[in-house]
């Protein structure tokens, strides 16, 4: 897992503000009628995160994908090993009843005497 997928939570609340206060920034800028350097700043933070939370966004939903075929490969065992486990106890129900082979020798002494 990489620094920015341990993060995430940290990173995308710090990206939304910068994204925020960039945007108020801006407007105010514009409103004065600075189009100078600090205005291309402006632009180039908030055009940054974008991109950011564009990446935030492509990651959870690679994790929620992650996170779904795992829960669809723990139900597809889940199911086999209750079928198998169906299918012995069918077999051993369906085995004739067998008396242990004390109890038959035991059994064949009391006819003997």
């Amino acid at each position: 897992m990489s620094l920015f997928e341990k993060h995430i939570d940290a990173i995308e609340i710090a990206t939304k503000t910068a994204y925020w206060m960039c945007f108020a920034a801006g407007f105010a800028l514009l409103l004065a009628g600075h189009a100078t350097t600090p205005m291309a700043v402006v632009i180039g933070v908030i055009w940054l995160s974008r991109v950011i939370l564009y990446e935030i966004r492509r990651t959870r939903t690679r994790w929620d994908r992650e996170s779904a075929e795992e829960s669809e490969l723990r139900r597809e065992q889940r199911r086999e090993y209750r079928e198998r486990e169906l299918r012995l106890q069918i077999r051993r129900l369906q085995r004739p009843y067998r008396r242990s082979r004390r109890s038959r020798r035991s059994r064949r002494s009391r006819r003997s005497c």
